[in-house]
């Protein structure tokens, strides 16, 4: 799966909860970063439609969350991402969330990223906008205009 490793470099590693999945799991989907942080009144607000959302589709639409935390503090992450349902970047690889917040020059959360994991296109950079306007995703997977 080279197209999301040009982002997530040698992270093999992904947390979901108290366990981990592989990157490689990752082929084939279309996976969301989720710029996100558990003292962000926005983005606490957005989680619960995104959780919804998920819930009812990511199987289905063949897609993916993966929560790219901007909590400073372990135990606000931990008690944030125990609501979520999606993967995460370990709060332990923080560095990473650096890299591409910049990468993907996020300056605001919550932002939502949509990558093709195969070709490591970007899809996407306004996923949490057009999920907010489509939430039953009718024009799913929300493609930029180019």
């Amino acid at each position: 799966m080279s197209g999301l490793s040009k982002y997530l470099g040698e992270l093999a590693k992904l947390q979901n909860q108290d366990t981990e999945v592989d990157v490689s799991s990752l082929s084939g989907k279309l996976v969301f970063l989720y710029f996100s942080a558990s003292w962000c009144p926005p983005c606490r607000g957005f989680t619960p439609q995104l959780a919804e959302f998920y819930n009812k589709h990511s199987g289905p639409r063949n897609f993916e969350v993966v929560l790219a935390t901007w909590d400073e503090d372990k135990d606000d992450f931990t008690t944030y991402y125990a609501k979520m349902p999606w993967l995460a970047i370990p709060f332990s690889n923080r560095s990473l969330v650096e890299t591409l917040s910049k990468e993907f020059e996020v300056t605001s959360i919550p932002t939502m990223i949509g990558i093709d994991a195969d070709s490591g296109e970007v899809v996407t950079r306004s996923a949490r906008h057009a999920l907010t306007m489509d939430p039953e995703g009718e024009k799913f997977p929300w493609k930029d205009d180019k």
